[in-house]
């Protein structure tokens, strides 16, 4: 991403919190195999294509001031199949 000229710092806690509602899913780096249940069921009730997840991405950081350009790439790493399936926007490149 670009941010503005006049922007001192990343909008970090903000990116963060636009894409967990974007896409209706808290953002995990790890999960203990105790929370990984709850957290497959969560999702699984949220389908969605990773198309899909790159529009609500990209219409979330057209809303935020502090973000002048951007690239979003999702990809959805496949376990079954010997590709994965991958979604790109840009915006003000």
């Amino acid at each position: 991403m670009r941010l503005p000229d006049e922007t001192d710092a990343l909008p970090f806690l903000a990116l963060l919190d636009g894409a967990e509602t974007a896409l209706g899913t808290a953002v995990q780096t790890a999960v203990k195999r105790a929370d990984e249940q709850a957290f497959a069921l969560a999702n699984g009730q949220n389908l969605m294509f990773c198309e899909d997840a790159a529009r609500r991405l990209h219409q979330t950081l057209l809303t935020m001031p502090d973000i002048a350009a951007f690239h979003i790439q999702v990809t959805h790493a496949e376990s079954l199949h010997a590709h994965d399936a991958v979604a790109c926007v840009s915006h003000g490149w």
